[in-house]
């Protein structure tokens, strides 16, 4: 099978490469299209790369030269610009590639900008299938939209890649990536914006006793706001923000925290939180419907109102209490994420999706 896969860019957070691309490197010929050049990522030899430079016009005629030159069994669209960019590239004489094309929505709908609203709507009506990454992105689709869209439209569950985890759990190099001498240590991973909503933990933190690190991973328009309220927690919280690092030192962090801290507004179903999740962290999650899908085992998550303060400061000394506990069970999520949310029962989901066109 041959695979043309478009994305907007090849990052350590891009789940068109980690999950998908990786994913399928030994079973499929994957060619990747990326809009933006790919940085911060080790491309696979196996799976073959181009990208348009940040600029539309070269991604199109890019797309126009490798559809000229093979023949795709499949074209996998991750994000609603790259599907237009191959609309227009395929017009008007090869738009039969439409039959097979499939297109994934990887966030809730309520979550997308309005500009993204739309250009997603326009590649799902004219996409062969679509996927979402779960059962919550689906439901969030508005029903006027699923008028149109619905009958070929299926949920597909996010799926993260547990050996990458215990690889790098067995391989690391050692390096104190929190303070040893913290009495509790925090992580938040994700971009730095509104709807990841970091402040909301920031602002709850001058409410309680406590002792801890809280590290931020993760860049956005945000950053300087958040780096300048930090500086009016107290002293006792040591707070670093620590900007966008290799998903390998993500999950170096993620085996070292105590505790994973998202209280996002918005989700598809994150990645960041099953990878934390299996990683041994105890959960404090936001009570959205992409959490609530995740939905840890009880003895190690917490859900809270974000526009709740008492209900935040609860969960955090609910932790401080029960630290000792918390560490020492960290093993409990393991077998839960990978039956549940193991990369391979994602692959095989598509791979069926990918069958049913080709």
């Amino acid at each position: 099978m041959k695979l043309l896969r478009l994305t907007p860019a090849l990052k350590s957070t891009s789940a068109s490469y980690n999950q998908f691309s990786i994913g399928f490197k030994d079973t499929i010929d994957q060619t990747v299209c990326s809009l933006h050049e790919y940085h911060d990522v080790l491309i696979d030899k196996k799976i073959k790369v181009f990208h348009g430079q940040g600029s539309i016009f070269k991604m199109m005629f890019l797309i126009k030269r490798l559809i000229r030159k093979n023949k795709y069994d499949i074209v996998h669209i991750h994000n609603g610009l790259t599907g237009i960019i191959f609309i227009l590239a395929i017009f008007p004489f090869r738009l039969n590639l439409l039959k097979r094309t499939v297109f994934t929505l990887h966030n809730s709908w309520n979550v997308l900008t309005l500009r993204n609203q739309f250009l997603d709507f326009i590649v799902m009506l004219a996409s062969k299938k679509i996927c979402t990454c779960g059962l919550s992105s689906l439901n969030s689709i508005p029903r006027w939209i699923n008028f149109f869209i619905g009958y070929k439209t299926q949920p597909v569950v996010n799926g993260f890649d547990h050996n990458r985890i215990d690889n790098v759990e067995t391989s690391r190099i050692t390096r104190n990536n929190f303070d040893s001498n913290s009495k509790l240590k925090i992580l938040c991973v994700g971009a730095l914006n509104d709807t990841k909503n970091q402040i909301g933990l920031l602002e709850v933190l001058n409410h309680i006793k406590i002792e801890a690190e809280l590290i931020f991973l993760g860049d956005g328009k945000n950053k300087k706001n958040l780096i300048s309220f930090s500086k009016g927690v107290q002293d006792s919280i040591k707070i670093k923000f620590k900007g966008l690092v290799s998903r390998d030192l993500t999950i170096e962090h993620m085996l070292d925290a105590d505790v994973c801290i998202s209280l996002s507004k918005g989700e598809g179903l994150p990645i960041a939180v099953l990878e934390a999740m299996y990683s041994g962290c105890f959960m404090i999650l936001s009570d959205i419907p992409p959490h609530k899908e995740v939905s840890p085992p009880q003895e190690r998550c917490i859900f809270v109102d974000i526009y709740d303060a008492n209900e935040i400061i609860r969960s955090l000394n609910f932790v401080i209490k029960n630290i000792e506990k918390i560490k020492d069970r960290r093993g409990i999520s393991k077998k839960y994420s990978i039956s549940k949310f193991g990369v391979h029962k994602m692959l095989s989901a598509y791979k069926e999706v990918y069958d049913s066109l080709s």
